[in-house]
């Protein structure tokens, strides 16, 4: 009874919503609002006819849409048409028929009733006694179905649509009148099925001249003219009189549905896959094009005469209908109507597009107007089509709502349209029984679409006010568009108690980068809707909403045992700090305030350490540190984590002090602190000043990390090196250490001391402080110069100028006998005089700050020397001292001194030569008497003029010659001339 309980629910399922139609009078799809009143159970068309099933009655429509109520029948299950008449079974199995009878298609046989159809619907006799579950017409011939499965036709079977062999040979003469009147059966007639043993049929479907019916296995067999493939036999004939079995693919499931087209058949199985055969010069099996291989081209397969599969068909078929030489199909997945094949008469309802009002289209492709639409119903014609949306809700917009009420709820669905009567019926569910109350709650529907759609395009929805429920529970929503026929399809929605927000972490959070944020709070619960709203206090007063979910805290015993994790907003534009009021909607429109908090997002970043250094002592905390950058605030969650090299899996927590947006400070660990973080905070030996001071690791170096809300670091991290205090001799001097007043001498230092090497490139805030050793015989300002890294383990710096005008002599210094006696013994005078030396102890403080014990090796600064007289064996006729190689040469001059670095300076006077190599000799100062011995100078040699074959010449080169007293650093002020004699 399967067949017949289906028909039965019909009536059932009638339901309100809106009636589409187009076609080839119609420039677009329009809705027919003579129904949006009416109850609508299904669509049913063919050839040129169309009508509505409402509850029984046949409502008929013509090209335009036009309704005619027809008053004769009642309870209708099914309607069929052909060509010139018209068949519909009612809710017990009866036959009714109209139209002309002129093929003996109406079934009525040769009586005066045949005349009465041709005016109204009358029933047919022949079948009363047996119930019919299915029925179809053919151009013009008919066929039922019964409830036991037998099959009966009628009318014309020229063609063998009628299943019955009326002649013994297979040709019908349609010239002879007789001969076709000879092939008309007036009254219905069994068909035999030839199979193996009985099949009931439950199904039938007819073309023009063909007829396909369904057994309860779900096996189509087909009979009647098959030309064009339309049987499915996996042959083209003429004729086929008898039923054959259709050639159903063996790969797919039973056959559930077929329908039929002039000259095509579409069938869908069980897994709701569609497939198609028969005729397909204008696409309508839904195949696409496929390419010819003598030319490359796409080309369309005319005949297809077995059951193919559409893939191109986008998802699982719920209904499909096929007339003339086009079809359609409604996807299962949310109802989208699907037209293809013929565009004549604009049936397929493509003119929406531009460039496809006629067309013929190869593929399934969706109705534009229709689309976001389900599509319960829908029936094509030779002169267009016809679509029922009935009012449904589809889903709710929040599906979750506080039980508060006055939540806007937005309710999605179809078939809806502007209403002044419409309401929304809200129906608690009994949480015990799991059965609907009997009190259900209402409110005042108002129809809406998308924002920026037109009204009766794309998906519409019902918009209302959530009534207020004193319990938690489910209910249900319906809409009634005519405020009593409610929809037969409804959406549940959560009822929740408003939740309680109890606190926020991190309490802040960084803009640049997406951290997770976790609220605590009571009466949390996951909708798969929450969302969490940071809002701007002051400002701009923008808001930024994150999606969230529910989450559990480690903690089991702590009674606020859920919280929601979400991602903290990324903001890239506006003023720094953002201070955020933070609310939780756990529908994603309701929120709720996190009270006595705000959160606050900030873009800080860390530039440098001032200094990046600090010296160690065994007994005192290290000096503080200031870390400098940007956009900070004063937060009690802030942290700073040094972390050793070498050992990550120990570190160093301290809580920075804030001094402004731009800095903070903080105090390094200590010695005892840094052994302890070493050895373990869980050591129980006591680390002593001893233990320090016999440590051979003097220097530690640690990747600093900087936390404003105490879970995320910043992304920046920098190195701080904290080292033993450098005492006497920890400093070696790999340079000269001497240079004039004037500055300018570039002196490297070394500090082997420092173990391990740490990261050099940290000691920007190096320096180095030059005072003068003996401040009793001269009082000048200490001077200090910023240290430079170089490489590894070395720094250099060049000397500062010093003004030796500046520089006061004390009368107490007893070296300085001439200055007594011109201050007549005034003891306590003062008075400027040019210096030739002045020793300076060199002290260095690598965090800029904190000087160590000086260099072992004073640096001498000396006045300006300079050359007055060279003295050597020969002199040639100007007067200029000459001497060969290995020869002596003596250089008397102004502010000379031994420094273990005096070197003399040989360059060429000649132009061309006096940017050659330069010659640096090793020289001695003797009582200010700079002495060296003549080298030979191979480069002046070639350079000489060259001479006739065998002779030899006495030749000589003029050099300038300058003296050096930092091994070629810094030169005199002034150069003489020597001679340099060779022979060449």
């Amino acid at each position: 009874l399967h067949e017949s309980q289906r028909m039965d629910k019909l009536s059932s399922d009638s339901k309100a919503g809106e009636l589409f139609a187009w076609g080839c009078k119609k420039h677009t799809i329009q809705v027919l609002h003579d129904f949006k009143d009416i109850k609508v159970d299904a669509l049913h068309g063919n050839y040129r006819q169309a009508c509505v099933l409402s509850e029984g009655r046949v409502i008929s429509l013509d090209g335009e849409g036009s309704t005619a109520h027809n008053d004769v029948l009642a309870h209708i299950k099914c309607v069929s048409f052909g060509e010139t008449h018209s068949l519909a079974v009612d809710d017990k199995g009866s036959i009714w028929t109209q139209g002309s009878g002129g093929s003996g298609q109406l079934g009525l046989g040769a009586t005066k009733r045949v005349e009465d159809a041709s005016i109204s619907w009358v029933e047919v006799s022949f079948l009363s006694q047996h119930r019919v579950i299915s029925l179809s017409c053919g151009s013009r011939h008919s066929v039922a179905v019964t409830l036991t499965g037998d099959v009966y036709t009628w009318g014309r079977g020229c063609e063998g649509q009628t299943g019955h062999r009326f002649t013994d040979d297979n040709h019908c003469n349609k010239s002879d009148p007789h001969a076709q009147r000879a092939e008309i059966q007036l009254l219905p007639k069994l068909v035999v099925i030839p199979s193996q043993q009985h099949e009931p049929a439950k199904f039938t479907a007819c073309g023009p001249n063909f007829t396909i019916i369904l057994t309860r296995r779900g096996v189509p067999w087909a009979w009647g003219e098959g030309r064009c493939g339309e049987l499915g036999v996996g042959l083209r004939i003429a004729k086929q009189h008898t039923p054959a079995r259709v050639c159903w693919p063996d790969d797919a499931s039973k056959c559930e549905f077929v329908t039929c087209g002039w000259a095509h058949v579409l069938a869908f199985d069980s897994d709701c896959k569609l497939f198609s055969w028969g005729f397909n010069r204008f696409g309508q099996l839904g195949l696409g094009l496929c390419v010819s291989g003598q030319y490359s081209k796409s080309v369309i397969s005319t005949y297809t005469i077995s059951p193919r599969r559409v893939v191109h068909f986008p998802g699982s078929v719920a209904f499909a209908n096929a007339a003339a030489n086009s079809s359609a199909a409604v996807r299962a997945e949310d109802g989208m109507l699907f037209t293809w094949g013929s565009g004549e008469a604009r049936r397929l309802g493509h003119f929406l597009e531009k460039g496809l009002n006629t067309e013929h289209v190869h593929c399934p492709r969706s109705v534009p107007g229709l689309r976001e639409r389900y599509v319960s119903s829908a029936t094509l014609t030779e002169t267009g089509g016809f679509a029922f949306v009935p009012s449904s809700v589809n889903y709710a917009e929040p599906a979750s709502v506080p039980t508060i009420g006055g939540t806007k709820v937005l309710l999605w669905g179809g078939g809806f349209w502007k209403s002044s009567g419409c309401v929304v019926r809200f129906t608690p569910l009994d949480e015990g029984t799991l059965a609907l109350e009997t009190r259900p709650r209402s409110s005042i529907g108002k129809y809406v679409t998308p924002k920026g759609a037109h009204i009766g395009a794309g998906k519409t929805g019902i918009l209302c006010r959530m009534p207020r429920f004193t319990t938690t529970r489910f209910v249900f929503a319906e809409v009634a568009m005519n405020g009593k026929d409610f929809t037969t399809s409804r959406v549940c929605i959560r009822l929740y108690d408003n939740p309680t927000l109890a606190a926020i972490k991190p309490v802040c959070c960084s803009s640049t980068d997406a951290h997770d944020v976790i609220i605590i709070g009571k009466s949390l619960l996951e909708t798969n809707e929450i969302k969490v709203r940071f809002k701007e206090l002051g400002g701009q007063h923008r808001e930024w909403i994150v999606p969230a979910k529910l989450t559990a805290l480690c903690d089991k015993n702590d009674p606020l045992d859920t919280a929601i994790r979400c991602k903290s907003p990324c903001i890239c534009e506006g003023k720094f700090p953002i201070q955020a009021r933070v609310a939780v909607a756990l529908n994603g429109s309701d929120f709720v305030t996190l009270l006595k908090t705000t959160f606050i997002l900030h873009n800080a970043t860390i530039l440098s350490l001032a200094p990046d250094c600090r010296p160690l002592h065994p007994s005192t905390t290290p000096d503080a540190v200031s870390i400098l950058g940007e956009s900070f605030f004063d937060s009690n969650k802030m942290s700073v984590n040094l972390t050793l090299q070498g050992n990550s899996q120990r570190g160093y927590f301290c809580r920075p002090r804030y001094v402004n947006k731009n800095t903070l400070a903080f105090t390094p660990p200590s010695l005892a602190e840094i052994s302890q973080c070493i050895r373990g905070h869980d050591c129980s030996d006591i680390v002593t000043d001893h233990d320090i001071a016999q440590a051979e690791q003097t220097t530690w170096t640690f990747k600093l990390r900087l936390t404003l809300d105490g879970v995320y670091f910043l992304n920046k991290s920098l190195s701080l090196v904290l080292y033993k205090q450098i005492g006497q001799g920890d400093t070696k001097e790999i340079s000269s250490m001497c240079g004039p007043l004037t500055g300018g001498t570039r002196l490297s230092l070394h500090f082997p001391y420092l173990s391990p090497a740490p990261v050099f490139t940290s000691f920007t805030s190096a320096v180095v402080r030059l005072r003068p050793k003996d401040n009793k015989s001269a009082h000048i300002e200490p001077t200090i110069v910023s240290l430079k890294c170089s490489k590894a383990g070395e720094f250099s710096f060049e000397t500062p100028v010093i003004d030796s005008g500046s520089i006061v002599v004390s009368s107490k210094s007893d070296t300085l006998v001439e200055a007594l006696k011109s201050t007549n013994g005034d003891a306590s005078s003062h008075f400027n005089l040019p210096i030739e030396r002045l020793d300076m102890l060199v002290e260095v403080a690598l965090d800029g700050q904190t000087f160590g014990a000086h260099c072992s090796t004073c640096f001498t600064y000396y006045g300006t020397p300079e050359v007055t007289e060279i003295k050597a064996i020969q002199y040639d006729a100007s007067n200029v001292p000459a001497a060969a190689a290995g020869v002596d040469v003596s250089i008397f001059g102004r502010g000379l001194f031994e420094t273990g670095l005096v070197k003399v300076v040989l360059r060429s006077s000649v132009a061309p030569m006096r940017h050659a190599k330069t010659h640096i000799i090793d020289a001695v100062c003797t009582r200010g008497v700079v002495e060296f011995v003549m080298p030979i100078l191979h480069l002046f040699h070639v350079a000489c003029e060259v001479n006739p074959p065998h002779s030899r010449k006495e030749c000589k080169h003029r050099l300038l010659v300058e003296i050096s007293l930092n091994g070629g650093l810094n030169k005199t002020s002034n150069s003489m001339y020597l001679d340099y004699l060779f022979t060449c």
